[in-house]
């Protein structure tokens, strides 16, 4: 059984555990867990990195990086899943340890804003994508028609929590496979078999590792938030076997089909290739679900992190922030946001390089949480470490940006944390208690 250390047993006032530990009763079977995992892992994105990988490698070369890339994304996701696991709290919970209570508010609303960001984003494409599959007047199918109904159909499985995403994804993610599957050997049956994709030439040469870079970024801040998920795991091997599944199968599995669609069609859209091809029914099932799955995820995350900021009931947060990100994507505003969101992709895996750091290595596993326990208000090496690694990750043009900013945020926080222990120097500025309701 995981590790539930509290000091006194919380009131779970916000709900859902938002923020309170899980409960050992609470605990779902790993898969149960890796179900969910699978399903913010398969979304349309991943089907547009494979297309782009596509179309400067070989097969073998795109799959090779794919499987690189997931790898990367399924280790230092795994390790902050894991302690999320053992801990049975959220990423932002652990990071209340790492960069202080008041510091972890911070950390909770970078959640939010991105993550919201994205659901928006992905509501708007939605519609775009519904609009492009069935132009043909449908009053539904419009784009802002389509974004609306779109975005408060994934609000549903949010609102209901953990629990929601875990219906969802047992129906989904079998759902998604065959379909896929066989919009898949549909294609390459058309094309004349694999051996004559794999015999394409890249139109635009890129190297591997740049291939793997598009794997890694494509999933980069959904890793930092593994423990969102994996909390829920009975123990550290069930969330370990859970990530795994989520990068190395399904999110391997979804940007290969977009490699493959790309190859065998000339577009990585696998839903509009399989129309093409006569299975409109099966693409607008794919389209939906893969949409659905992920999208929840973003917006159960994000209610996750603002719950550690606001005292409210974490279904009344998912309301709001669904209702606003759907607007957004309704009215397209949400377009303009993804450079912005592009830039906060880097600056929020340094976050997870942090938290393994502290965690696994000077803390030990050592948290606790509930009433009681007391925290730094502030940590500045944390926040100093996270800050020089988002600026250096950004900038420094080789290697993945991502795990550049990881792995240069997990060397600057332990020295800085020597340096203070070293120094007599403290690294928390202030001290919160916890309450009885988590705050």
């Amino acid at each position: 059984m995981a590790s539930n250390e509290v000091a006194g047993r919380p009131v779970d006032y916000a709900g859902d555990h938002a923020v309170t530990p899980i409960l050992p009763s609470e605990r779902r079977s790993t898969f149960d867990v890796a179900l969910v995992a699978a399903g913010f892992c398969i979304c349309m994105s991943g089907l547009f990195t494979g297309a782009a990988m596509a179309a400067g490698l070989s097969l073998w070369q795109a799959i090779f990086a794919t499987f690189i890339g997931n790898t990367i994304l399924a280790v230092y996701g795994g390790l902050v899943g894991a302690a999320g696991a053992q801990k049975g709290v959220s990423t932002t919970m652990l990071s209340r340890h790492a960069f202080g209570r008041d510091g972890a508010k911070v950390i909770g609303l970078l959640w939010a804003v991105t993550l919201v960001g994205w659901f928006s984003v992905q509501t708007g494409f939605f519609g775009q994508t519904i609009n492009a599959m069935f132009p043909n007047g449908n009053p539904l199918a419009s784009v802002q028609v389509a974004a609306g109904w779109g975005g408060l159909l994934m609000m549903v499985t949010a609102y209901f929590g953990y629990r929601g995403l875990s219906v969802l994804s047992k129906f989904a993610i079998p759902a998604i496979t065959i379909l896929a599957l066989i919009g898949i050997f549909a294609a390459v049956g058309q094309s004349g078999g694999l051996g004559a994709l794999a015999a394409i030439a890249p139109v635009a040469p890129i190297t591997v590792g740049t291939g793997i870079t598009l794997a890694v970024g494509s999933f980069a801040v959904g890793a930092t938030i593994q423990a969102d998920i994996t909390r829920y795991a009975k123990d550290v091997k069930a969330a370990w076997i859970a990530t795994v599944f989520g990068y190395m199968i399904a999110n391997t599995f979804i940007i290969g089909a977009g490699a493959i669609t790309a190859l065998a069609t000339g577009s990585g859209d696998l839903p509009s290739a399989m129309i093409a091809l006569g299975l409109g029914i099966p693409a607008l099932l794919i389209l939906i679900a893969g949409q659905w799955t992920t999208n929840d995820n973003n917006l159960y995350s994000s209610s996750l992190g603002v719950s550690n900021v606001i005292k409210a009931k974490k279904k009344h947060i998912v309301l709001v922030l669904g209702v606003v990100a759907t607007a957004f994507g309704v009215w397209g505003m949400a377009d303009y946001f993804v450079p912005w969101l592009v830039i906060l992709g880097v600056g929020i895996p340094p976050v997870a390089g942090i938290l393994i750091a502290d965690y696994w290595l000077l803390k030990r596993g050592n948290y606790t949480f509930g009433p009681g326990t007391r925290y730094a208000g502030w940590s500045w090496p944390a926040f100093a470490a996270w800050l020089i690694a988002s600026v250096l990750g950004y900038h420094i043009t080789w290697g993945i940006p991502s795990v550049n900013s990881i792995v240069i945020a997990f060397v600057l926080y332990l020295g800085l944390m020597h340096l203070c222990q070293n120094l007599r120097v403290e690294a928390g500025i202030g001290s919160i208690e916890e309450s009885q309701t988590g705050f």
